[in-house]
């Protein structure tokens, strides 16, 4: 019986350092008011396997905290794999779980899926957004400062980009008319169809793409216009995010809805946030990624019949909604 090669993934990211241990199910202080939306998310996978399967490691992204969401875990089910065996680590501000299953036996299936609360906050329109500016240089720490550079697919960098931003950008007009600027071009200029990544050059030069070209093209923009900016991932879904200081009060994180007709800063996004940010260093990649993928990989297979593999939430797919 030969020995099947997994192409499916292509690296193993098993977090040995930063381990945090699992929460008791239930205990973390979350969010309430009447602008909050409760609701629950699976996170993790099934496996089932035609042969013996020897060292088998999953990664996944799992929800974790921000300004406007709160998660707890409220349950774990686990099929041939040991809690112990489960450990999260960052990568950047996003939450990674790796899963170790040392063997299973022909026709034996795992299970590693946990199951959070989330407590997101509805978004908030800044108040006298056209008073906002992006924060001086020398004020942004490092970690603020990546959301300035070009990273995968976002190739704030390049000639086209550039030019655009600075085309775009009006006579005199603060940083609240550059970024509506930037809004109304891609609105414009790019229309909405589903397909794989390309990027925001590729956005730009054909005139289409989905939810990821707006997104990464407005973040590219946004970028070369020294405006921080960045991707957030929602089940399905992803949007852009800016970082502008008001007239009064710290820094915050505005909201760029691209495929609806929302303006800036105003969108009615509840869904659950699984990660933010779109230049990951993920161990065993060469190269940085575009966001966190689910991944696994198995050491050994003695099938000729590919495992079968399903993530939780499936891809494009929403939460089944409000817990309750």
């Amino acid at each position: 019986m030969r020995t099947l090669a997994l192409g499916l993934i292509a690296w193993i990211a098993l977090t040995a350092t930063a381990a945090a241990q699992f929460e008791k199910a239930g205990e973390r202080k979350m969010l309430t008011g009447d602008d909050v939306t409760l609701q629950k998310i699976e996170v993790g996978f099934k496996l089932d396997v035609a042969g013996l399967a020897q060292g088998i490691v999953a990664t996944f992204p799992v929800p974790t905290d921000w300004p406007e969401q709160t998660v707890r875990l409220v349950e774990k089910r686990l099929v041939n794999v040991k809690e112990s065996d489960i450990t999260f680590d960052m990568l950047g501000e996003t939450k990674q779980a790796s899963v170790l299953i040392r063997a299973l036996s022909p026709h034996e299936d795992a299970e590693a899926i946990l199951v959070y609360e989330v407590a997101r906050r509805g978004v908030t329109k800044p108040s006298e957004p056209e008073k906002m500016t992006a924060p001086p240089l020398r004020d942004l720490d490092r970690n603020m400062r990546v959301y300035l550079s070009p990273g995968p697919a976002i190739e704030s960098n390049h000639s086209k980009i550039t030019k655009l931003a600075a085309e775009l950008t009006p006579p005199g007009g603060n940083d609240w008319d550059k970024l509506s600027a930037f809004y109304d071009y891609i609105h414009q200029n790019v229309q909405y169809e589903n397909g794989p990544l390309k990027g925001a050059v590729a956005a730009l030069e054909e005139g289409r793409g989905d939810c990821e070209e707006m997104t990464a093209l407005f973040v590219a923009l946004s970028r070369a216009a020294k405006i921080p900016a960045r991707t957030v991932w929602v089940p399905g879904h992803c949007y852009p995010e800016v970082y502008l200081k008001p007239a009064v009060g710290d820094p915050r994180w505005v909201i760029a809805e691209m495929t609806n007709q929302f303006p800036i800063g105003e969108s009615p996004e509840t869904r659950p946030i699984l990660q933010k940010g779109d230049n990951f260093r993920v161990q065993g990649s060469r190269r940085p990624e575009h966001y966190v993928k689910p991944t696994m990989s198995i050491k050994n297979y003695e099938s000729s019949t590919p495992p079968v593999v399903q993530w939780f939430p499936p891809p494009g797919v929403e939460p089944n909604g409000a817990a309750n």
